[in-house]
C-alpha cells in the first residue's frame, strides 16, 4: 500500500472516529493523516461521521443478547407448559329402595390391632428359617469372628444386647441351650433368622 492511500485511510478514519490500531502503529502517513485531520476538525467543530453499518450492526448485537436473556429468564423462571385444569366429573348415585338399603352398626368398637413384635434387649426369640443349616452364633459381631455355637430351628433363645450394625448385617447378642454369641438378624436376602415370641 503506498503513502498517499495511507494517507486518505488515515483522513477517513478520523472522519469516522476510529482508527486502525495496526495501521495507526506502523505506517507514518496513516498516523500523520489522522492526527492533522482530528486536529481540524477540533479547530473547525466539526463531527465525525457516523459508521451508520457499523452502529447498526452493533446495536442489533446488543438487541440480540437482551433478546436471549430474556428468554433465558423467561423459560427458567416459568412454566411453559401449563397442565390444563381437570374438571371434576359429576357422579351420581342411584337411591336404593329401603328393603336393600344396608343398615350400619353404630358404637361399635373396632378390634385392636396387636403391635408387632419387635427385638429388643431382654426379649425373647425362637431360632426360624435356617433351612435345617445350623446358625452359626460368633464370638463378636462380625463375619470373621470364630464361631461360639450353633443352633437350631425352633431353639428358644433370650436377647442379651443388640442391635448392633457391623459387615451390613444387624447383630444381636442371644443365648439359649446351644449357647451364647452374636448372630445376625436375618441374612442378605431379608430372610429372619431370630424371631421374637410373645
Amino acid at each position: 500500500m503506498d503513502t498517499a492511500e495511507m494517507y486518505e485511510r488515515g483522513v477517513a478514519d478520523a472522519y469516522r472516529g476510529v482508527a486502525n490500531p495496526t495501521y495507526y502503529h506502523q505506517y507514518e502517513p496513516y498516523r500523520r493523516a489522522y492526527e492533522q485531520t482530528r486536529l481540524h476538525m477540533r479547530k473547525t467543530g466539526t463531527v465525525p461521521i457516523v459508521d451508520v453499518r457499523r452502529v447498526g450492526l452493533n446495536l442489533l448485537f446488543v438487541v440480540a443478547v437482551v433478546v436471549i436473556l430474556v428468554g433465558v429468564y423467561y423459560f427458567t423462571t416459568t412454566s411453559v407448559f401449563v397442565a390444563p385444569k381437570a374438571r371434576p366429573t359429576v357422579v351420581v348415585l342411584p337411591t336404593l329402595p329401603a328393603s336393600q338399603q344396608l343398615a350400619y352398626a353404630t358404637n361399635t368398637p373396632l378390634p385392636a390391632t396387636p403391635a408387632p413384635l419387635a427385638l429388643k434387649k431382654g426379649a425373647r426369640a425362637v431360632i426360624q428359617n435356617t433351612n435345617s443349616n445350623p446358625l452359626r452364633v460368633r464370638i463378636s459381631p462380625s463375619t470373621s469372628a470364630k464361631v461360639a455355637a450353633y443352633m437350631r430351628d425352633n431353639e428358644e433363645v433370650q436377647v442379651l444386647e443388640g442391635p448392633i450394625l457391623a459387615d451390613g448385617f444387624v447383630w444381636w447378642q442371644i443365648s439359649g441351650v446351644s449357647g451364647s454369641g452374636w448372630s445376625a438378624e436375618h441374612n442378605n436376602d431379608g430372610v429372619v433368622w431370630i424371631v421374637p415370641v410373645p
